[in-house]
């Protein structure tokens, strides 16, 4: 009797729990049919957000990566319905030959140019002029400033066709460009000006620029911003006017000077998601006329710095480790390869003793690179501190911060002993080290930072107001530090960045972010390095990420481009193989998600933490790209939009139907599920035509 009423009990107990899971199944169900046909967001648990569901059970494969080399022409052999889109490369290699056949047409001589505005269709106050002559030489091109000190000159390649870059010009002006051949001395045989009409400004940039302060002229040219509020990077000169810029929209971070005269972009488009914001995964290196020559790929992201190791060496990342961490994360990319022969994560270093219930606990926003030690700088700002470590050991070197920060820690040993007492700085940005020789002792190096001076939350802050430009001369040997220069400017909360000209003897606070009432805007600083006199200063309209020196390369703009080879190149997270059995939807996705192909990339386009997998059925092979595993943990990034690169290099040869779990439902894809048959095999270039290149074109007014 009483094991009949046991196993009763146990009977009605299951049947309990049975009914429970089937009552919240069903709840859970009706609640999400209603949320998404309210257009709602579904929160899972707690203060994590998003749609999360599996079809097919696959293990997160986030430390996975594929590298890859390949052209635009892979996507030639992918038979498929999607857009199939070409990259900025081949773009630019296309304008690039009609610009070079309007070089060799002979139809140009230097008394009668023909000059291109915006030759690339993204730089629009550039140009090139084009011409022939019957003996080669050199030129120098020079766009006249409304003072001396405004005028922007650069000197192109020896050559008979020339193909001179124009930078610098004024917006809505008839601008003189002065063109000069010159000797092998360098001196001028030949001289002609043009006169070179521009459109206006876009009008979110009217007024971007105000002078404060001027001392006539500068240690830069021209200053660009970008980043943050500042979506379309511009340049200013001396006089506050604005003489370059780009209409392609670019990420959060903007643009990052390299060695060669070139820069590199974070595009705006192709995103990896993380456990909160997405990260920009799509770099481009371009020069200042817009001419794309190198398209990366970087498999979790990019944020806050982009360098290089040497002169043209390979490129230092900031990047993160996204499932529970983020801007946490260094790698070192390969430029020939696109591999990644490099990495660090922070917690190598400081372990989780920082990352309780942090998701950005270092929040990394500065790498810079020694090569005569093989060391970096790094800059974890929530650690207040500037750390150096060997980059192929990973082992810490010194620790610049308040002692107060490590206090009582196994990292103290580490920290620099102040000399003197000074005012520390918090929450810093751009810490580096720099070669020139600021205090006479051989035996210290110098170490430049913007000091944002933000309250850490720490009994141990000095709460001085304002932010400051600060230098440090660190004895290496005597593991010591002291204070050289802490030169006052307007508080800046986040972003910001000091940079030293060892030409001029000047410094420069760039500050990011300012605030004023609900509007943030910026402003900029031009100081003598020695008295502290501010030189130059001004307004800048909207806030920014940061300001840096444009330092264009004249001779290799005016050079024909190479046809590129294998010019895009990176690592990615790679499909997963499954062999699962996928059951075909019954349900057909209308909207919420589109696809363009680039090369061999498919590129989903999505509303963040709307799509968790996409499936390829294949005949014999599936493959899933999930991210499942990817927990929101802020619910104001459910309203961005992300477009995620995917590699189908993996991708056997066959034909595919794409799927997707949208919203916890499953779907056939918009396309109508037409798949494609892929081929590994990389193929010569078929050189599909750009229709980009337009004929703005003007000739010249002599006068």
């Amino acid at each position: 009797m009483k094991a009949k009423k046991k196993w009763m009990f146990l009977g009605l107990t299951v049947l309990v729990v049975v009914a429970a899971g089937l009552g919240y199944w069903k709840r859970i169900g009706i609640r999400n049919t209603l949320y998404r046909m309210l257009d709602k967001q579904i929160p899972l648990t707690g203060d994590v957000y998003g749609y999360y569901g599996q079809e097919v059970k696959v293990k997160e494969n986030l430390n996975e990566e594929t590298s890859f080399q390949m052209e635009d022409s892979y996507a030639d052999k992918i038979d498929t319905t999607i857009t199939k889109e070409s990259s900025m490369v081949d773009t630019s290699w296309q304008i690039d030959q009609q610009i070079e056949a309007e070089v060799q047409s002979g139809a140009f001589t230097f008394e009668e140019p023909e000059v291109i505005m915006d030759p690339y269709q993204i730089s629009p106050l550039t140009g090139v002029a084009v011409f022939q002559t019957d003996e080669e030489y050199r030129v120098r091109v020079t766009v006249k400033g409304k003072t001396k000190e405004a005028d922007i000159t650069g000197v192109t390649v020896k050559a008979k066709g020339h193909r001179v870059p124009i930078i610098g010009l004024y917006p809505k002006t008839e601008n003189s460009v002065k063109l000069e051949l010159l000797d092998d001395n360098d001196q001028t045989i030949k001289e002609m000006e043009l006169k070179v009409q521009t459109d206006g400004l876009p009008e979110e940039m009217d007024d971007m620029v105000s002078v404060e302060k001027s001392s006539g002229e500068s240690a830069y040219g021209l200053t660009i911003i970008s980043g943050q509020g500042v979506y379309y990077p511009f340049a200013y000169d001396v006089n506050g006017d604005i003489r370059w810029y780009l209409n392609h929209r670019t990420s959060t971070y903007g643009v990052f000077q390299l060695s060669n005269g070139n820069y590199i972009m974070q595009d705006n488009y192709g995103y990896v998601s993380s456990v909160t914001k997405s990260f920009p995964a799509v770099l481009y290196e371009m020069d200042y006329l817009g001419r794309a020559v190198q398209m990366y790929l970087v498999p979790h992201g990019t944020h806050h710095e982009i360098i290089e190791k040497e002169p043209d060496g390979n490129l230092l990342i900031l990047t993160s480790t996204l499932q529970d961490h983020v801007d946490d994360k260094i790698i070192e990319l390969d430029r020939k390869s696109g591999e990644i022969v490099n990495s660090l994560e922070m917690t190598e270093l400081f372990g989780n003793d920082y990352t309780e219930d942090v998701i950005d606990w270092a929040h990394l926003n500065t790498v810079s690179y020694q090569a005569e030690d093989d060391t970096i700088l790094i800059s974890p700002r929530n650690l207040n501190s500037g750390v150096k470590l060997n980059w192929t050991t990973h082992e810490i070197v010194w620790i610049l911060a308040n002692p107060e920060v490590f206090k009582g820690t196994k990292y103290e040993k580490y920290v620099l002993t102040p000399d003197s007492d000074f005012l520390w700085h918090y929450r810093q940005h751009t810490v580096y080290q720099i070669d020139t020789d600021l205090d006479g002792n051989p035996d210290t190096v110098e170490i430049t930072m913007f000091d944002n001076h933000r309250n850490p939350e720490a009994d141990y802050y000095d709460h001085e107001k304002g932010s400051f430009v600060t230098v440090y001369a660190v004895n290496e040997k005597e593991k010591t530090v002291s204070l050289l220069k802490k030169l006052p400017v307007v508080k800046a909360n986040v972003t910001s960045n000091t940079t030293y000209d060892a030409d001029s003897g000047h410094i420069f606070g760039m500050c990011g972010t300012v605030k004023s009432g609900t509007a943030k805007t910026g402003m900029t600083y031009e100081f003598d390095y020695e008295s502290g006199e501010i030189l130059n200063q001004y307004y800048i309209n909207k806030n920014y990420y940061r300001a840096i020196e444009l330092k264009a390369n004249y001779e290799t703009m005016s050079e024909a481009m190479q046809q590129p080879e294998n010019y895009i190149k990176g690592t990615l997270r790679p499909l997963m193989e499954t062999t699962a059995r996928i059951a075909e939807p019954t349900q057909q996705l209308s909207e919420g998600m589109n696809f363009k192909l680039t090369a061999g990339i498919l590129f989903a386009e999505m509303r963040n933490r709307q799509v968790s997998q996409i499936i390829f059925k294949g005949e014999n092979k599936s493959y899933v790209y999930d991210q499942s595993f990817l927990k929101l943990r802020e619910e104001d990034y459910l309203l961005r939009t992300e477009s995620i690169p995917i590699p189908l290099t993996t991708v056997e040869k066959g034909t595919y139907q794409i799927y997707c779990v949208y919203q916890d439902g499953y779907y056939h894809d918009k396309i109508k599920a037409e798949g494609f048959a892929h081929c590994q095999k990389l193929l010569a270039s078929q050189g599909h035509l750009s229709e980009k290149f337009l004929h703005a074109k003007q000739k010249r007014q002599s006068t």
